[in-house]
């Protein structure tokens, strides 16, 4: 494969169109510097898009076109080249192919389009097929004049290893890589969220198991209960299916009745009328007499009954409470008998440490006597030293009252600690019952914001029930007019359609087409002929006023037939003539004359207008009633068309006819023979006919509503009511938690206080106990001095007898001190007992105080409970005589009501009776249409009884047969209903949420385990393209170094290297080219001179062709800053590699261009590149 041609037009300095032939092997192009020798490189990088705008020297894409100040700028550039593909390099079956890019200036801007042999493509479809021969925009390709110098001069040791990357290709493995990390972080979230959605999932099949048994448990009583209803519904199929009959016979019979309902509708509605007069009347009366007061009393019966209901729940609140108090109260006297229990513990413990303080005493005397026996001896022998022993048991004496004093220290610091540990128990107890406290406070505020918040959605539910039953009352009026408003149209447009009918049945009888148009609308019927429209007749709709002058305007052409084209025209006359079923006029679309210009002639006297105007057809016959028409003018009367006879062709409303010749026709017209447009009635026959029918079902329909109006009223006023009823208790709630809230607010102050109190008492301990134990250290640090002295003072006396006394004497004091140490800690253990039996004591009157608060709230509660039970009775006694007075009111009022819902019924039944035979009567009028409505619904019905029967387990014969008795089927029911109700409530979705979930939680864990193999297979993935990425830019880096020692070698007889800044990770570092030219040391690209650079530079994009080969290479002056030894060495080179690919390489260099096989010539002429020739060197 081989660039065999480029083609330019109006590219850069190419005004013209310009082919350059290009053959395999090395071809080099030369010629004067601004010749525009570069710009066939532009060319190439323009059309096969391997480069920006930026790198073909311009600003921007449209700066590429062609532009010469002496000549308008062309709107376009195109460079074409073709391919020579004879050894399917490139994946194409064509020995030649063509790639061509043309951009185009246009006034907003500009296009660019690339095409693959003469087909718009996409420049990704073009780098596609040149990357399978290839052609990289990362291969280099295409070497410009600075592609060296930034190479050497311009890249950082990163950048060039970056072009080793985009060689291997190791982006691609980043961009796998970083996709499969952000696939692992989602399949991480993934499995975390499915752990958590599993857990929930494993909580709800617990919850769902037993309740999924016991639905189905309920789900077959259900099942049982529906059967015997089943039974039930058979008696009411077998009435349906009578009814059905009766129906049946009923439909022959309405024909008889339609004379006979007027009168009895009349009848009726008097009847009506005289009982809503009666009624009216009395509703007046029973007002009169006291119904007003009876609703008001009523009214405040409900609101004793729920003063009542509050009372009691107030009276509920104060009884649980006052068993509260009493449990409270055994708790307290358990703890009094707690803390007795514990006195008894302290006082054994009292005298179990009296009696050791005496055996401690006894052996503290029998040691002093033991140590006065020592001292006289001690003594004898001190005569001897009596000064230094005087000193010695003075010191003694000193250290001994040290002691002393340090060991009254000591208990002090334990009694102080034991009274620490005591406070700090006593406080933790009070902040217990404080923690407690504001729980049950927290717990108080808690329910309180549940009661009010079920306040507000009750009050919500209200308020919204409220503006629906308005919503609902205002539809109710609403309907009931409109229901009335219907019944009254009804009858007008019954009427209306009446006369229509009539008129377009007279205008029907004796209407007749010719035999040759019936023929040939019977056959377009039959699908004998096709393209057949229909007559004008039968196209066009007229006012009735202008009926009859439009149709002896239109006369014998209202009998043309429209066709679509001339070639159906055509084929319905042969059909004619082959039948001789006579002639017709047709009036093919296709070829007719189209509508013309029409003046203004409203100032004629008279004027109606235009014949054609004031027909109505559709747009498209617009040129066949041109046709029928053409200029014909309507003319209110004959005396104003006579004034303008001769001028227009005229017709009266009345069917005068007036010609352009001036010929007059005129006088009657035998209406039985006349063709007319007669659509317009037809279609509002037709609407009156669908009005008046939609007008029966829509008032079926509001009766309907009507009564779901009804009961959705009743519903919504009734659920007012419990809300109210709910609203109450809540608000007594509240008022029950207001006074628990402020009853712990009490406590919570209180033992606050004495929280505080035993605070600063733990704080005076802790102040006391640190002086003590400043003192003790003192004293040690005294005791310490004293002993080494005494020690020094006994080092003169050394007297071994003396020493041994000493000796015992001091053992004898060490044993005497041990006691008396023994003795404080029995003093201390038994202040210890004392102080924890002294708490004991303080926490029995504590608790006493407790147990006397609780009578005292018990006795206030039980005086609540009192006062409110005496307010109820009041109540009580207040909705008693309300009750006697409503009782009386009704009396009274008995007859009277009794009266009324006679009369009301009365009225009703004349309202219905006389509504059923109207409708009767209205319904035998619209051809007994709803005798057959009544029969299809009783139908649906049956249909609709027998699917239940069938559903319910029964067989619809049974209707015909005997069932259980209504008692056995009552009790079953009753029965199953008892068993249903002691399972309620009943979670039914529970089998299927049970099923669902059990079926979830499957999925999720085969979810999570595919999820955990997609994570391992991810991290074996991340690893490998880790992997894959380094060795494949190895086996690239290698590739390329091996080749880059080879052509530098060959280049200049030195030795050239590829160097890594960091070997053991590449990507961690740069790369830098190390050089050594012959003769030379080997140096860095920094210490090269320029055409070292050049050279080395050379060798690398050659070692990198090498390394990934293309089918052509193009170079762009490379050897400028060579000299001619170094050019001859890369001409040669060139000239060896392309004996392997195709070299175009545009040098002003002498070696280069005799080292090609041939040379293009470039000159440029008046602003214009052209090729001056090819030639061999």
């Amino acid at each position: 494969m081989f660039i065999k041609e480029i083609e330019f037009v109006n590219f850069k300095s190419f005004g013209k169109r310009v082919k350059i032939p290009f053959y395999e092997g090395f071809t080099a192009i030369s010629g004067p510097n601004g010749s525009g020798k570069s710009n066939i490189i532009d060319g190439i990088l323009f059309a096969l898009g391997l480069s920006g705008s930026k790198t073909m020297r311009a600003e921007k894409l449209t700066d590429l076109i062609f532009n010469d100040a002496k000549s308008k700028q062309p709107e376009f550039a195109q460079v074409t080249i073709t391919f020579d593909n004879s050894d399917r390099k490139a994946p194409v079956e064509a020995d030649e192919f063509e790639i061509s890019r043309k951009i185009k200036q246009t006034k907003s801007g500009y296009y660019s389009y690339f095409y693959f042999n003469g087909k718009a493509v996409s420049l990704t479809e073009v780098h596609e097929l040149l990357g399978k021969a290839g052609v990289t925009p990362e291969g280099y390709n295409v070497v410009m004049q600075g592609d060296i110098s930034q190479i050497t001069a311009k890249m950082s040791p990163t950048e060039r290893r970056k072009i080793i990357d985009e060689i291997a290709g190791v982006s691609e493995f980043d961009e796998k890589k970083q996709k499969s990390l952000a696939e692992l972080d989602i399949v991480k979230e993934q499995i975390e969220k499915i752990d958590i959605i599993v857990e929930e999932v494993k909580a709800q099949l617990e919850r769902l198991s037993s309740e999924r048994e016991h639905a189905m448990k309920y789900r077959t009583l259900r099942e049982q209960k529906q059967k015997y209803e089943g039974y039930l519904i058979l008696s009411k199929l077998k009435d349906a299916k009578t009814e059905l009959v009766n129906v049946e016979n009923e439909i022959l019979k309405y024909e008889t009745l339609a004379a006979e309902t007027e009168e009895k509708i009349k009848e009726r509605e008097a009847e009506q009328a005289e009982a809503e007069t009666e009624l009216n009347a009395l509703n007046v009366e029973i007002r009169q007499k006291g119904e007003d007061e009876q609703i008001r009393i009523k009214t405040e019966i409900e609101e004793i009954k729920g003063q009542i209901s509050r009372a009691r729940e107030s009276i509920g609140v104060l009884e649980r409470e006052e068993n509260s108090f009493e449990s409270k109260r055994r708790d307290l006297f358990i703890k009094i008998d707690g803390r007795k229990k514990e006195i008894e513990e302290h006082d054994s413990a009292l005298a179990e440490e009296k009696r050791k303080e005496d055996v401690v005493l006894k052996e503290q005397s029998d040691r002093n006597t033991e140590k006065v026996v020592l001292a006289s001896k001690i003594a004898a022998i001190d005569k001897k030293f009596a000064e230094q022993t005087s000193v010695s048991n003075k010191k003694r004496e000193e250290l001994e009252e040290l002691k002393n004093e340090k060991n009254q220290l000591i208990r002090d610091e334990d009694r102080l600690t034991d009274g620490l540990r005591r406070k700090a128990s006593e406080i933790k107890d009070i902040e217990d019952e404080i923690t407690e406290a504001k729980d049950n406070a927290k717990n108080a505020e808690s329910d309180t914001k549940v009661a009010e918040y079920e306040i507000s959605k009750l009050q919500d539910e209200a308020d919204k029930l409220k503006k629906d039953i308005d919503d609902l009352e205002s539809a109710h009026k609403r309907m009931s007019d409109e229901k009335k408003q219907l019944e009254t149209g009804v009858s007008d447009k019954e009427r209306e359609f009446g006369v229509i009918e009539a008129r377009v049945r007279a205008t029907e009888v004796g209407s007749t087409y010719s035999h040759a148009v019936e023929e040939i609308l019977k056959a377009s019927k039959r699908e004998e002929l096709y393209g057949i429209i229909g007559a004008v007749a039968n196209l066009g709709r007229a006012d009735q006023e202008y009926a009859k002058a439009l149709e002896i305007a239109a006369g014998g052409k209202m009998q043309a037939i429209l066709v679509e084209t001339d070639a159906d025209a055509e084929h319905a006359i042969n059909y004619l003539k082959r039948k001789n079923l006579g002639r017709a006029t047709f009036l093919p679309l296709n070829k007719m004359e189209q509508r013309r210009h029409l003046q203004d002639l409203s100032h004629i006297p008279g004027f109606v207008g235009y014949a054609v105007d004031l027909i109505d057809y559709e747009p498209e016959y617009e040129p066949a009633f041109w046709y029928v028409f053409r200029d014909t003018v309507i003319i209110d009367t004959l005396e104003n068309a006579r004034r303008s006879l001769g001028r227009h062709r005229m017709v009266t409303l009345d069917g005068d006819t007036l010609e352009k010749s001036g010929a007059m026709i005129g006088g009657s017209t035998a209406q039985k023979s006349r063709i007319s447009f007669a659509a317009s009635e037809r279609d509002r026959l037709d609407t009156l006919g669908n009005e008046i029918r939609a007008v029966y079902v829509k008032r079926g329909e509001l009766i309907n509503k009507l009564d779901d109006l009804d009961t959705k009223i009743s519903t919504a006023t009734k659920r007012i009511t419990a809300i109210t009823n709910e609203i109450s208790k809540m608000e007594m709630r509240i008022e029950e938690i207001k006074d628990r809230e402020s009853r712990l607010s009490e406590i919570l102050d209180a033992k606050q206080s004495s929280l505080d109190a035993l605070g600063v008492e733990r704080e005076q301990l802790k102040k006391e106990m640190n002086e003590v134990i400043e003192k003790r250290l003192a004293k040690e640090e005294i005791q310490k001095e004293l002993e080494a002295e005494i020690q020094k003072i006994e080092a003169e006396l050394n007297n071994p007898e003396l020493e041994e006394f000493r000796r015992k004497a001091q053992r004898i004091d060490d044993e005497i001190q041990r006691l008396k140490e023994r003795l404080g800690d029995i003093k201390s253990d038994m202040n210890a007992i004392e102080l924890a039996k002294q708490h004991a004591e303080e926490v029995i009157n504590e608790t006493k105080a407790e147990i006397e608060e609780l009578e005292e709230k018990k006795r206030t509660g039980k005086d609540n409970i009192a006062a409110l039970q005496t307010e109820i009775d009041g109540f009580e006694e207040q909705k008693k005589a309300n009750e006697a007075r409503e009782l009386e009111i009704t009396n009274e009022l008995k007859e009277l009501r009794e009266r009324r819902e006679a009369l009301e019924q009365k009225a009703d039944d004349a309202r219905k009776k006389s509504e059923k035979i109207r409708f009767s009567y209205e319904e035998v009028k619209r051809h007994k249409d709803a005798c057959f409505l009544t029969k299809q619904t009783l139908e649906k019905q049956y249909i609709d009884l027998s699917a239940e029967v069938r559903d319910r387990g029964l067989d619809e014969a049974g209707a015909d047969e005997d069932i259980p008795s209504y008692q056995t089927v009552y009790i079953t029911i009753e029965s199953l209903e008892k068993e249903m109700q002691a399972l309620e409530p009943v979670n039914m979705r529970a089998i299927e949420e049970y099923d669902a979930v059990n079926e979830r939680q499957e999925e999720l864990v085969g979810r999570r385990d595919t999820l955990f193999n997609e994570r391992e297979e991810l991290l074996t993935r991340i690893d490998q393209y880790e992997k894959l990425k380094r060795d494949t830019f190895m086996e690239a880096y290698n590739g390329i170094n091996e080749n880059f020692t080879q052509v530098f070698f060959e280049l200049a007889d030195g030795h050239g290297e590829l160097i890594l800044e960091n070997p053991n990770d590449p990507f961690a570092g740069g790369m830098t080219l190390h050089a050594q030219p012959k003769g030379k040391n080997i140096l860095r690209l920094e210490a090269m001179s320029g055409g070292e650079k050049s050279l080395t530079a050379l060798a690398f994009i050659i070692a990198i062709q090498g390394y990934r080969p293309a089918p052509f290479y193009v170079f762009d002056e490379v050897d400028q800053n060579l000299d001619g030894w170094n050019v001859e060495r890369v001409a040669e080179r060139v000239e060896k590699s392309a004996k392997v690919a195709q070299f175009i390489v545009i040098s002003l260099r002498k070696p280069m261009l005799e080292q090609s096989d041939r040379i293009i010539g470039v000159t440029q002429l008046e602003g214009n590149t052209s090729i001056t020739g090819v030639k061999s060197p």
